[in-house]
């Protein structure tokens, strides 16, 4: 009998762990790109250029990062964007930020497909980026793009409770719903 509470109470531990880890990586930071986001669409809604590009330069190392992920041309057009104050630039750019953090979530998911836990939480995150994104798409590309990071979702698979209803990953429609999804997002 002491044996059983001994495995039962290790067994309590072991999933406290796991899910004390999955809660602190999906909680972990804010978002720079939300952020800055805000701030600046804040300023330019106020009229005050100069300080949407004060916010800009803050998050320059952020910009520049997703440029490098997504659209090359994203760092440099934001900023001349700002600094033209061509607002209907400055949210096609401030979309296509958005729209590289959904690159990257994806991006995230697929090289951690093997732990679900993190995937998941990177997936959750691309959706939650989605969701601001969203508005600004056509309906067509709203539908198409909602129905690939769904269908990433699923590909990711599910360890079921305790195995039971288990489904593994499947890698190969994971890629074929994430290329789909790149294809709508370099198309903003």
């Amino acid at each position: 009998m002491k044996q059983i509470k001994l495995l039962i109470l290790l067994l309590c531990i072991a999933l406290g762990a796991n899910n004390l880890f999955a809660y602190s990586y999906a909680a972990a930071g804010k978002e720079p790109t939300i952020d800055s986001r805000e701030k600046i669409l804040k300023f330019v809604n106020q009229n005050d250029f100069t300080e949407a590009i004060n916010e800009f330069t803050k998050a320059k190392k952020n910009y520049d990062y997703l440029s490098g992920l997504h659209n090359k041309k994203l760092i440099t057009s934001l900023k001349t964007s700002i600094e033209t104050k061509n607002i209907k630039e400055i949210n096609k750019w401030l979309n296509i930020s958005i729209a590289a953090e959904i690159n990257r979530r994806l991006d995230g998911g697929l090289k951690n497909i093997k732990v679900y836990n993190v995937s998941k939480v990177m997936l959750a995150k691309a959706n939650k980026f989605f969701r601001l994104l969203e508005p600004s798409l056509s309906k067509e590309k709203r539908k198409n793009l909602s129905f690939a990071i769904k269908n990433c979702i699923k590909a990711i698979g599910n360890p079921g409770l305790f195995g039971v209803g288990a489904k593994p990953a499947n890698k190969d429609d994971f890629i074929k719903h994430q290329k789909q999804a790149l294809e709508i997002l370099n198309s903003l």
